[in-house]
């Protein structure tokens, strides 16, 4: 992890990076924040120039936990405790820029699902009022993986904050290029809210992840979703495609650039 993030804060510097997102999963937390985080790594932090943010046990419908948005008020409860402690660590060690935090698996109905992630909210807004938190778009079996009720959450949840997965936005309207637009249309009302994109194609028959700069009839529509949705400055633009690759990250940032300049 120090050599990743040293790699991370040196292609950072080269490529006028503001900000580097860290991620942490289930296994992660389970083996320990403090080995994880603490000694060098902390101390990198503490001396780097990017702010961070950190991206809290992303999903994975598969893995069967329904996290903060569980019906029943005790796993809820403890997916809740397991969220205050990473929130705890790093605003003891390093307060983070945005905590991203996720719903969780879908397996009831999505009003059900919704009732219980608002307490969840309501509880975490309680506890830490101010705290940069955000919610984001999902995988498909997740509670926020459909756009109708992502929508209904922050039409409900005024102060909520949110970001916006872009192929993931793409896959969850089965590539329609109509429906694409509609979404982001619809979210537009919500553009005082949005923290962050997290900018990946898409495209069929690639996952989520396909580079921007690769022409595809089907792939994401950069320049829509810029001029719909990416024109706030307060926006945080995150590649998720390509890693740590310099050239890669320089040809997204310029894919991202020139979108801006042709809208």
């Amino acid at each position: 992890m120090v050599h990743q993030l040293r790699e991370a804060l040196l292609v950072a510097e080269r490529l006028e990076f503001d900000v580097i997102e860290l991620s942490i999963s289930t296994m992660i937390f389970d083996y320990s924040l403090g080995t994880v985080f603490g000694g060098e790594f902390l101390d990198l932090l503490q001396r780097a120039k990017p702010r961070f943010h950190v991206n809290i046990f992303p999903s994975d419908p598969r893995d069967g936990e329904l996290g903060m948005s569980d019906p029943s008020p005790y796993p809820r409860s403890l997916a809740l405790r397991r969220l205050i402690r990473v929130i705890e660590f790093f605003e003891a060690q390093h307060p983070m820029g945005l905590y991203v935090i996720h719903a969780g698996a879908a397996r009831y109905a999505g009003a059900t699902h919704l009732a219980s992630l608002r307490h969840a909210l309501t509880a975490l807004d309680t506890l830490y009022p101010g705290l940069p938190l955000a919610i984001i778009n999902d995988w498909q079996g997740t509670v926020l993986a459909r756009p109708q009720v992502f929508l209904e959450l922050l039409d409900a949840t005024p102060n909520l904050r949110f970001v916006l997965n872009t192929g993931l936005a793409w896959r969850s309207v089965d590539y329609d290029r109509d429906s694409y637009a509609w979404y982001l249309r619809s979210l537009k009302r919500f553009d005082d809210r949005l923290a962050e994109i997290h900018w990946s194609s898409g495209a069929p028959g690639a996952g989520p992840n396909r580079p921007l700069h690769v022409v595809s009839d089907n792939g994401l529509d950069v320049v829509r979703t810029l001029g719909m949705l990416g024109r706030n400055p307060a926006v945080v633009h995150l590649f998720e495609t390509v890693g740590l690759h310099q050239h890669a990250l320089a040809r997204e940032r310029r894919c991202l650039y020139d979108a801006r300049l042709v809208y």
